[in-house]
């Protein structure tokens, strides 16, 4: 279940957060709830040692059991028709998006360490400044990262550029919400792709 009610000491998984803030599937625990203006604000204790809150009306999270239990079962039942299953199911990446340059970038945000592969979808598209702030905040050494600061900006043209050719070969609308609204999307399967590949 997604986003339940949440009490002091409830371990949990992240799955989102609206600001990029704590890497998804960062374990935590729960420290504070505090209900505010129709919202639940959630303070928790995260694995990597931040207090970032949770706000039930934009993150999302699992109970850590409730996760440990899905990822069993699906790891389980993965078969090895498993890689040709989500390929083909994310054959969009391949025709509309700049495959091999988002595959070297991919390379690059690994071997920087910013984040694990759970982690990496929002590296392709949130730009060169958000990454500057997240090294600032995680204080990592930007010498381990100016591959992957050197090549954001061009990342995140080619997101936004696949997902606007996406939407016309679809007969949607070219506009700023939409493209808004795919990117994650496409960033989650293209994240996909290359862990099946690599």
């Amino acid at each position: 279940m997604i986003n339940p009610e949440l009490k002091k000491d409830d371990k949990i998984v992240l799955l989102s957060m609206s600001d990029f803030s704590v890497d998804p599937y960062t374990k935590g625990i729960v420290e504070r709830k505090v209900d505010f203006a129709g919202s639940t604000i959630y303070t928790i204790k995260w694995e990597d040692g931040s207090n970032y809150n949770l706000l039930s009306d934009v993150d999302k999270w699992m109970m850590a059991d409730d996760f440990e239990k899905k990822f069993k079962k699906q790891k389980k039942d993965i078969t090895e028709d498993y890689s040709s299953e989500i390929i083909s199911k994310n054959i969009d990446i391949l025709k509309y998006f700049n495959w091999k340059f988002l595959q070297k970038y991919l390379i690059m945000v690994r071997d920087s360490g910013i984040t694990n592969m759970f982690g990496a979808a929002p590296y392709l598209y949130i730009g060169k400044n958000k990454i500057e702030q997240e090294i600032v905040y995680k204080d990592l050494d930007s010498d381990d990262l100016e591959d992957v600061l050197e090549n954001a900006e061009q990342a995140r043209e080619e997101m936004i550029r696949g997902t606007v050719k996406y939407l016309e070969a679809n007969n949607k609308e070219v506009n700023v919400e939409n493209v808004q609204r795919f990117l994650p999307r496409f960033a989650i399967k293209i994240v996909e792709n290359y862990t099946i590949l690599y």
